[in-house]
């Protein structure tokens, strides 16, 4: 989001409403959700003005998503009410809806997110994303009988081709900003309940962000029965800047599952997309001890991760690739007029990425 600095007269309640359904000349409704999103501005009655927004029939389908998309970090609670309660709404709307249910909703909310795809002009991005919704609320309340996990393709280790990497330990002063932004995603985050780690290959840091009762014998068999939340995954935003300016994002998460094959661990995007994959093991000796590979997906680079948890602490090291593995697809440039979709592969894709970065 590229925030706008308008001027405060224009900041009224009602100049936002009006502007929010496109009905202000000096105000585009592109520009109201920019102030509205952008928490460092005081605004008295954001969050209803959000909340009217999302419920208005003559506010355009992205700005209803973009403002629903927005309660869920500013008011997380009322963002769940609100998508529970979308009548017709767009694609816009049911992505930001299926989103928030399911990183933010109760295990009755299952019912509504599958709702909101259950309809025949329902895109596969929804169904998609509806699907990894229910699956988030099973891993957030450790809802046993879930489906078993999709066989993943992976790609081989990059070994010595591959730069190393290793985890450090955070100062106080990171952790803080990097739990901060955590609790953006998820709310019941805290220094209590979370350990944080560094991360860094190449040129970007990343920030590992796990569970502190893994760390806890007792605790990791309970964990580890059910499907569960492991951590995040936070790196910078790279539009808006570095750690410094507050602009750190939830990139990944690191999904746990038990199944009939084992455990399968994953590290998938914030819309559910898997990134990297692999197992878990325990031994009473040992701890905790986690082997994942890079899923092969287009514009993917090798990498290989290597975990290991113990009541000493968390280690996590491994070797990534700057050169994707598979190529980047890239769209075709068509002709005016002409709806085809393909695609064609460039010859080489150069990344210069993190191991945990997003594509």
């Amino acid at each position: 989001m590229l925030y706008l600095d308008i001027p405060p007269t224009q900041l009224q309640r009602d100049a936002l409403a009006a502007a929010l359904r496109g009905a202000a000349a000096a105000m585009t409704a592109e520009e109201a959700m920019s102030v509205l999103s952008n928490v460092a501005v005081e605004l008295p009655g954001r969050d209803d003005l959000l909340e009217d927004a999302v419920a208005s029939s003559d506010v355009a389908d992205a700005v209803r998503g973009a403002a629903l998309s927005t309660l869920a970090r500013t008011a997380p609670t009322r963002a769940v009410t609100a998508a529970r309660n979308v009548r017709d709404p767009g694609e816009q709307v049911v992505l930001a809806a299926l989103t928030a249910l399911g990183r933010l909703g109760e295990p009755s909310d299952t019912g509504k997110v599958a709702g909101l795809a259950d309809a025949p002009e329902t895109s596969p991005v929804v169904v998609s994303r509806a699907r990894f919704a229910r699956a988030l609320i099973a891993h957030r309340f450790g809802l046993r009988g879930q489906e078993e996990p999709t066989p993943l393709a992976l790609l081989s280790d990059p070994g010595s081709a591959g730069e190393p990497f290793v985890s450090t330990e955070t100062g106080a002063t990171r952790a803080s900003v990097t739990l901060a932004a955590v609790r953006d995603w998820a709310p019941e985050v805290s220094a209590e309940s979370h350990v944080v780690l560094d991360i860094t290959c190449g040129k970007q840091p990343t920030h590992l962000v796990l569970r502190r009762d893994l760390l806890d014998a007792q605790s990791q068999k309970r964990l580890l029965s059910a499907p569960a939340v492991l951590g995040y995954v936070v790196s910078p935003n790279p539009q808006n800047g570095t750690l410094e300016n507050g602009t750190l994002g939830v990139a990944l998460l690191i999904l746990y599952q038990p199944s009939a094959n084992g455990v399968a661990l994953r590290v998938t995007r914030t819309t559910g997309e898997p990134v990297y994959a692999g197992t878990m093991e325990h031994t009473a000796d040992a701890g905790l001890s986690a082997d994942l590979y890079a899923v092969h997906r287009p514009g993917a680079p090798a990498g290989r991760i290597r975990g290991l948890v113990s009541e000493k602490g968390v280690e996590v090291f491994g070797r990534s690739t700057r050169t994707a593995a598979v190529p980047k697809r890239v769209p075709e440039r068509r002709p005016e007029g002409d709806p085809s979709n393909t695609f064609v592969q460039p010859l080489e894709q150069h990344h210069d990425k993190p191991p945990y970065a997003e594509e």
